[in-house]
Order: structure tokens, then C-alpha cells, then sequence
């Protein structure tokens, strides 16, 4: 009731209990809803801290796996020169090593056994003679990787002309010789950097380029299947990979008629 000091008559308000009641609930709710969303926030706060203190770990995680695998490649480049070193010094490498059996030997620089339709490199007998090893017509792929560019003897729309067959492989990855022959050329390229050129008879030339190591020198002979290079990203180059060529008569060929191309992974 409100009286006033003034000849007006008194008021009255009267106030349903059930506002009453209505208003008590509201004030429950809202008073539950504000602790429920600071206790929410202070949750989200807490996991978004979780959340930086787990990625700052995973980076640190990814950094440490990279390292390893950085010190497996050049443990591996290390087992391949070592092993090139012996074979140029004359020095007898265990046959239980060289086995395809033995998993060292893949990363030893042996040529693994990936049969003769997809690797075509076993090693031919006979002397150091050119005309005495067989094998001297290019024939499967130098480099297990995946096929990043094909071969493009002609410009067309949105094709540049490439006249070989790329090849993404990591560095520090075998590269073999996919025929006899001698090396040509073993030495810089300012396009295709540590760059290899091996000359086989009937005209045949393999090109192999943006090498990291080269493992072969000008006149060595060498056989199908034997180790010469090791990939990189030399010259000029965006990421690694060995650019793979094979010329008949001066004249580039496709190298995937050469080849089973379904034993690389074609990257679109």
C-alpha cells in the first residue's frame, strides 16, 4: 500500500503469488546458469592451454622424428659409400650381406630382388669387357619412387616439353642402371646438377639427373643392376627427385615403354 502526505487516497498493490514464485525460479535459473558458464569457460581455458602444451610437444615430437630420419638416410648413404668404397679397393663383400634375404642390404646399397618385371637388374657374369655383359638395352626402372612428371617431347597447352620421366623419390635413395654400359659424363650440370650419363651400344643413352652423390666415374663400365647414384635435389630442382632419360640415336625416347610403369605410383 503507498500512502502519500497528500489528500490522495492510498494505493495498493497486490502481487499474485505466483509472480512471486516465477521470479524465485528465474533467479535460481540465472544464478545456475552464470556458475555453469564460468565453470565451462574456466574448462575451456584450461583445455586451450592443454591444447598449446600439446602442440608445442607434438612440434617437439616432429622435429626429434625428423632428426632420426635424417640420421637413418645418412646412415644409410654411409653403409652405400662404404660399400662402394670396398668394391673400388677390391675388398670381398660378405654374400650373407649382399643378400636380398638380409634386411641391411636394401639400405647397404644391394640390389633388392623386385623380380623381373618390375626391376629388371640382376647382375650379369663375365669380365669387365663391355661385349661380354649382357643387358645393354635399357630395360626397367632405375629408382623406386613415385612418377611426378611423364614425358612430354612437344609443347602443348599447359604442358611444357620434358624429355624424360621424373621420378620423387627421398634423398639419399638408390639409383641403378637400368642397362650396361660406360659412363659418358659424371660431373655438374647447371640445369640437372650432379648429373650422369651412361652410353650402352645400338645407341642407347640413359640420363639421370639432380643426383645427390654420384657413385661411378667418365669410363667405368657398368652393369645393369649396379648401383651409381644416390637421388637429391641438385641443380635446378623444387623437391627431390631423379630425372630419368633415355635417348635412341641422339633421339629422345619415352622411357615408359621401357619400363612396367605400374610399379610406380602415378602422382596426379
Amino acid at each position: 500500500m503507498v500512502v502519500t502526505d497528500t489528500t490522495e487516497q492510498p494505493r495498493s498493490l497486490r502481487v499474485p503469488v505466483w509472480l512471486l514464485k516465477a521470479l524465485a525460479v528465474f533467479i535460481v535459473v540465472s544464478v545456475i546458469v552464470v556458475v555453469y558458464g564460468a565453470l565451462t569457460y574456466t574448462q575451456l581455458l584450461s583445455n586451450a592451454v592443454l591444447v598449446d602444451d600439446l602442440q608445442t610437444e607434438n612440434r617437439i615430437l616432429r622435429d626429434y622424428t625428423e632428426r632420426v630420419h635424417s640420421l637413418e638416410r645418412d646412415l644409410a648413404t654411409n653403409r652405400i659409400l662404404l660399400e662402394k668404397m670396398m668394391e673400388l679397393a677390391g675388398i670381398d663383400v660378405s654374400p650373407e650381406f649382399m643378400s636380398s634375404d638380409n634386411p641391411d642390404a636394401v639400405s647397404s646399397g644391394a640390389v633388392p630382388d623386385y623380380s623381373s618385371q618390375v626391376f629388371q637388374q640382376q647382375y650379369a657374369g663375365g669380365t669387365d669387357e663391355l661385349d661380354s655383359i649382357s643387358g645393354s638395352t635399357p630395360a626397367g626402372i632405375p629408382i623406386l619412387g613415385s612418377v611426378s612428371r611423364g614425358f612430354a617431347p612437344g609443347e602443348s597447352e599447359g604442358v611444357r616439353r620434358h624429355l624424360g620421366m621424373d621420378i620423387a623419390a627421398r634423398e639419399g635413395t638408390p639409383v641403378y642402371a637400368t642397362a650396361a654400359g660406360v659412363v659418358e659424363f659424371a660431373d655438374w650440370d647447371e640445369n640437372f646438377g650432379n648429373y650422369l650419363i651412361i652410353d650402352h651400344i645400338d645407341g642407347y643413352k640413359t640420363h639421370f639427373g639432380h643426383n645427390r652423390v654420384l657413385l661411378v666415374s667418365v669410363g667405368d663400365v657398368v652393369r645393369r643392376g649396379e648401383l651409381v647414384a644416390l637421388s637429391g635435389n641438385t641443380g635446378k630442382s623444387s623437391a627431390p627427385h631423379l630425372h630419368y632419360e633415355i635417348r635412341h640415336n641422339g633421339e629422345p625416347v619415352d622411357p615408359a615403354d621401357y619400363m612396367d610403369v605400374e610399379s610406380l605410383k602415378q602422382v596426379e
